[in-house]
């Protein structure tokens, strides 16, 4: 048996929520896939002050307000000098953002999701129809047959549609994050929520979780002399010793797995089609230094939202919009990243900010001028 639906969203995460959430609230069929594995990492993402406009538009704000989440300040960082640096004066004008457990707000969006989404478990099979989309799914054993007429991929950085469609990815660089959840050491001497310090060979980020645990996390890149190392929590505190702020998060005597995730920018070369989209990480990649990842796959549900329901009344207009805006963020985004790496400058000789600060652009992913 196939069951019909107007929209099949791919992927469970802050996006593709979201979006089901806010095509079901005007009325059409969506069908929701989601992978069941389990989840072993916490991560926190940071929210800025200015998104708090978008968050209201989404009706976000009352699940922030859960102890989960918890406002914050802004970003203080070591980065261009050892000295401390405090979130700009423009920032903290604009109001508090906000700390967010991303994996707790996928959960309290879900649950509250229209009656009308149905959940299945992840993909197994996807196939373009001249009209229509088929996909399958499993559930107990028995599989599920989909029939949507459009399709939006939101799996995250892995995605279904390049590999059905053949659509290539612009990858800007290969920076890797090295990934850890420790107990908060007790009379922290530093007690802002986050934290970003530069260090010869990579830099290091501290995100508070809650009042009992932080993440933190190494960024860099296999041109660093100690990438096999930052594998091993047990050499973590060898590996900074020469910080002045990060290594003071790091518990001793503790252990731990380290969880390697991909943290390099990606644009697909196309993101919209007739019949399908793609939105969040599935679309497009940020590096978590430039914290737009969560604030910018939030405005990606938004707009893919009203671009579908222009098409499924006939306007395509909105499709080729999406794609443009989404591309001109992407590379708005690029710009800033690379002038934020080439601040960095006291570590002219390590290989690490040397592949960061040489730029080797393709033509297909040109940097905006």
């Amino acid at each position: 048996m196939t069951v019909k639906f107007d929209c099949a969203v791919i992927g469970m995460g802050v996006s593709g929520v979201l979006l089901a959430k806010e095509l079901a609230t005007q009325g059409f069929k969506v069908v929701l896939f989601h992978d069941d594995k389990p989840i072993n990492m916490s991560f926190a993402e940071s929210l800025p002050a200015t998104v708090n406009p978008l968050l209201e538009r989404l009706g976000l704000m009352k699940y922030l307000q859960h102890e989960i989440h918890f406002p914050c300040s802004g970003t203080f960082s070591s980065w261009g000098a050892a000295q401390l640096q405090h979130p700009s004066l423009e920032s903290t004008m604009q109001g508090h953002g906000w700390k967010v457990d991303k994996h707790g707000l996928v959960r309290q969006l879900a649950y509250d999701l229209p009656d009308s989404v149905v959940k299945l478990h992840k993909v197994i099979s996807i196939e373009r129809q001249p009209s229509h989309w088929l996909l399958g799914s499993k559930s107990n054993g028995q599989v599920i047959e989909v029939c949507a007429r459009f399709v939006v991929d939101a799996s995250g950085r892995q995605g279904y549609l390049p590999r059905a469609l053949n659509i290539s990815r612009h990858c800007f660089d290969k920076l890797m994050a090295f990934v850890v959840n420790v107990p908060r050491i007790s009379g922290e001497k530093l007690s802002h929520p986050v934290l970003v310090e530069a260090q010869q060979n990579h830099w290091g980020l501290v995100s508070k979780m809650n009042q009992n645990q932080n993440m933190l996390a190494i960024f860099s890149n296999q041109a660093s002399p100690d990438f096999e190392l930052y594998k091993s929590f047990e050499n973590w505190h060898e590996i900074n010793q020469d910080s002045l702020y990060f290594k003071q998060f790091i518990p001793q005597e503790h252990s731990t797995k380290v969880r390697m995730v991909n943290a390099s920018s990606h644009i697909c070369s196309q993101l919209t089609g007739d019949t399908w989209l793609m939105l969040g990480d599935a679309a497009m990649s940020f590096d978590p230094l430039s914290s737009h990842g969560m604030t910018t796959s939030m405005y990606m549900a938004e707009k893919a939202c009203h671009a579908i329901m222009q098409s499924f009344a006939g306007n395509c207009a909105g499709l080729a919009d999406y794609s443009e805006q989404m591309t001109l963020i992407y590379n708005t985004y690029l710009n800033e990243l690379v002038q934020r790496y080439n601040a960095e400058q006291r570590w002219q000789g390590s290989p690490f900010w040397q592949s960061k600060q040489q730029l080797k652009m393709t033509n297909e992913c040109m940097l905006v001028s």
